[in-house]
């Protein structure tokens, strides 16, 4: 809980967006704010140059002037504090101009609710606080520079790390004595960034999307900013690396939710639809093959009844993944489940003649699971990966491990991969890139995490392996 008494300046001439703002700063509980309204811009010039708030909220439309011109007054005046934009609809280049003026951020107005005012406003502070500490003074410089969650370095122009701070390791997995002297081109895994590095003489990079590459090979995805600056006359590079892959992979979770969600409906209805008929065709057949006298006759009620049963199978088959929330979690150890779906898959194992490598911790982790349908879930993992590896030279190493107080179960394998055009559909419903498939395997194995809250990320390379990483949001006792 934030208990900090923030002071907040909102500058917008129509009353009733201004009531409804504050209504969304009042949903922030863990929050305390004041909350100070401008309904225009003279008055919020006035209020800007008592430099009293720790924050401040500028509508785009105010009268003859704009919130574009606020914040480059407001910059003028060297207001330190934040500056968010708050627009009615998302235009980018205004955004853009926002940005480049001295805002930290911008919000729609019609797509604003409580979180993503919080994210802002979380966001929004912390880096300001960063900024004011890099400019005050070289002691509390390196106070943030050491605490913050995110990779800071400096470099020289050509890239080579001088000195960064104990997140980069965290976040890298190097330790410091491999880190120092490292290029920072090795480690962001873009073909397109040595460009855009090439120009950071002429402008700063700001909020760039990129890749990077961990010591034990997870792929994951950051936004880059970083400016040249000089040391007397000895210029240098200042950057920055936010980790930015659980909210990449929490968006695309929703996404792959919300399109599960809609299919199990849709399923269900035309299940209904389906099974109705399919019984009076069965009960007709069942009806006729007792009037029937002729066996060659019977032949084909048989096949019509065969043909029911194997419909109605796939229909079951089909609702499979909604059964998931029915679950029941009871504490239980993850090595045990681990192990028994990997019992289940023996003779596949055997088969194709895979070595299964077990990586586990030292310290087994008991969690609230349903061990039936997390074995499940697991056993999706280990069959996909034994199918997708070739007889005799497959390995597939199974690990737990405690990442950042969460628990994470890594299945990696040395197989055929996954393509980057299909990264984005291998948990949607009925996508398969198997001859045979239905697509239902990884569509009920992220149902049944979600159940378990808990998430699964995949990172892939083609002809090189696929790895799926389950985490577990609460820490296991």
């Amino acid at each position: 809980m934030n208990s900090k008494l923030i002071s907040v300046l909102l500058v917008d001439d129509d009353e009733d967006d201004y009531f409804l703002t504050r209504e969304y700063f009042n949903d922030l509980v863990n929050w305390k704010f004041d909350i100070t309204w401008c309904a225009t811009y003279k008055e919020a010039i006035h209020a800007i140059q008592n430099k009293k708030f720790d924050l401040y909220f500028f509508d785009y439309l105010l009268g003859e002037r704009n919130g574009i011109d606020l914040i480059e007054e407001a910059t003028t005046l060297e207001c330190e504090e934040p500056m968010i934009l708050l627009t009615g609809k998302g235009d980018t280049k205004i955004a853009v101009e926002a940005l480049r003026l001295g805002a930290v951020d911008y919000l729609i107005k019609n797509e604003l609710d409580p979180e993503k005012l919080e994210r802002t406003i979380r966001y929004a502070l912390e880096r300001t606080s960063v900024l004011k500490a890099l400019r005050h003074s070289e002691r509390r410089y390196r106070r943030v520079f050491e605490e913050s969650n995110d990779f800071l370095f400096i470099s020289d122009l050509e890239g080579v790390i001088t000195d960064f701070n104990t997140s980069a390791c965290t976040l890298t997995g190097y330790l410091p004595k491999e880190l120092k002297g490292k290029n920072i081109l090795e480690i962001v895994d873009d073909p397109s960034f040595g460009m855009v590095w090439d120009g950071i003489q002429d402008r700063a990079i700001q909020d760039f999307e990129v890749r990077i590459a961990t010591t034990d090979g997870e792929k994951k995805y950051c936004v880059f900013s970083a400016s040249m600056e000089m040391d007397e006359d000895n210029p240098y590079v200042q950057g920055r690396l936010h980790d930015i892959t659980a909210r990449k992979q929490s968006e695309r979770e929703r996404l792959f939710s919300e399109k599960l969600a809609v299919t199990s409906r849709l399923v269900r209805m035309l299940a209904h639809e389906v099974r109705n008929p399919l019984t009076n065709v069965n009960l007709s057949a069942e009806q006729l093959e007792m009037e029937l006298v002729d066996e060659d006759q019977k032949f084909y009620t048989q096949i019509i009844k065969r043909n029911c049963t194997r419909i109605n199978d796939l229909i079951t088959q089909l609702l499979q993944p909604s059964s998931s929330s029915d679950i029941v979690l009871v504490e239980k150890s993850i090595h045990s489940v681990l192990d028994e779906a990997i019992a289940t898959a023996y003779d596949r194992v055997q088969l194709k003649r895979i070595k299964i490598v077990k990586a586990y911790a030292e310290e087994d982790f008991f969690i609230p699971l349903d061990s039936v349908s997390l074995q499940m879930a697991f056993l999706n993992l280990i069959t996909n990966a034994i199918e997708a590896m070739d007889e005799d030279k497959g390995i597939l190493r199974i690990t737990t491990r405690i990442q950042a107080d969460s628990l994470q179960v890594i299945f990696a394998d040395n197989g055929s991969g996954i393509s980057q055009e299909n990264m984005d559909k291998v948990f949607e419903p009925y996508f398969t890139g198997k001859k045979n498939g239905m697509g239902l395997g990884l569509a009920t194995t992220l149902n049944i995490l979600h159940a378990h809250h808990g998430r699964i990320d995949v990172q892939s390379e083609v002809g090189e392996g696929t790895t799926f990483t389950v985490s577990f949001s609460d820490k296991p006792s």
